[in-house]
């Protein structure tokens, strides 16, 4: 007896044009329930995961309704299916999973919610996990950690940072990319932020820190805090204290601080990168950050053009559709990993 194959087969692709993230998160719940799910479903899923707060929202919805239901606890099939998502993750970056995400309300995407399930899935390695707590995202992901005083981090694309908290100090070392604290406000009990030699320190505020290439970027949202540079090629250690609006640059030798347009600098907690008469090269760089296909600039006469605009982090496409609608350049060679940028 032959099998009948399903007229319709599931196309992930074609979800992105669902208006509702919510209509998009129920599709994708329906075909993990089906026997259809394929391989690449779960990397299309877990990239539009990533890409928005909306869709990671409508996803927890769903997946509160999923650990209401005992029937569904229950269901054969979707334990396999996180099973399997959790056994396909293992000895990569730490993701975080989306199926994760209801069980902490506090915290929808966070590394906090990573390390509740991982200790219930595997005691040894989830104790390490939570002694070291040790957060990290891959391209184009993002992260929440909520630590024990209500301080919250958020982790930016490709970062790997570490937390210590104690009964006297609450410290973070960012080993690389990008990172906002929220922290709560403890006189005593100060908070630290180390990346590339430079310690932050704060009581209660709101910034972002990034390190890239022996660079750190320090972006102030609210409050005070104080920057300590290390002594370097014969200079004296050196310190500063930041006020809201200003921003930071350590070049591993020196500083600057300037005025900063926090808003945009920060948007990228909202899922979009945003760009004001910045060169065509430099956002290039920044939108390769969240994207596994790299954009190459291989026209030089294009490098400089400015460039404006908010874009979602992760759309690539619409990022090259944009340049060329607007004349700035032409796509050649594109492929999955790869794009060039030529004069139009």
């Amino acid at each position: 007896m032959t099998k009948a194959v399903d007229p319709r087969p599931f196309d992930a692709h074609a979800l992105e044009k669902i208006d509702s993230p919510e209509a998009t998160a129920a599709a994708y719940f329906s075909v993990f329930r089906s026997p259809r799910a394929t391989e690449r479903d779960y990397e299309d899923f877990e990239s539009w995961h990533a890409r928005d707060e909306a869709n990671r929202i409508a996803w927890a919805s769903v997946e509160r309704t999923w650990e209401g239901s005992a029937a569904m606890r229950t269901e054969a099939r979707i334990l396999e299916i996180r099973e399997r998502a959790l056994a396909n993750r293992r000895g990569r970056k730490a993701w975080v999973r989306p199926a994760m995400a209801a069980c902490l309300a506090l915290a929808m995407v966070s590394g906090a919610v990573a390390v509740q399930r991982h200790r219930e899935a595997s005691a040894p390695v989830a104790q390490a996990v939570a002694d070291s707590r040790v957060i990290s995202t891959g391209v184009g992901q993002q992260s929440t950690f909520r630590m024990t005083d209500g301080s919250v981090i958020t982790a930016n694309t490709a970062t790997a940072l570490t937390v210590a908290e104690s009964d006297t100090r609450r410290s973070t070392t960012i080993r690389e990319g990008e990172a906002f604290f929220e922290v709560a406000k403890n006189p005593r009990k100060p908070f630290t932020v180390t990346a590339g030699g430079v310690t932050v320190t704060a009581l209660g505020t709101q910034f972002a820190v990034r390190t890239v290439e022996g660079r750190v970027d320090v972006t102030l949202a609210e409050g005070q805090v104080r920057v300590d540079m290390p002594a370097a090629d014969g200079r004296a250690a050196q310190s500063t204290v930041l006020q809201p609006g200003q921003e930071l640059v350590w070049n591993g030798r020196s500083y600057r601080t300037a005025a900063a347009e926090v808003e945009r600098r920060l948007a990228w907690r909202s899922g979009v990168i945003a760009f004001d008469r910045v060169p065509l090269a430099q956002a290039v760089a920044e939108v390769n950050r969240y994207s596994p296909q790299e954009i190459i600039v291989s026209s030089p006469a294009i490098a400089s053009h400015p460039i404006s605009g908010t874009f979602r982090i992760g759309v690539t496409r619409g990022f090259l559709q944009s340049l060329e609608l607007a004349g700035v350049a032409r796509v050649e060679n594109e492929s999955a990993t790869r794009a060039e940028l030529v004069a139009p």
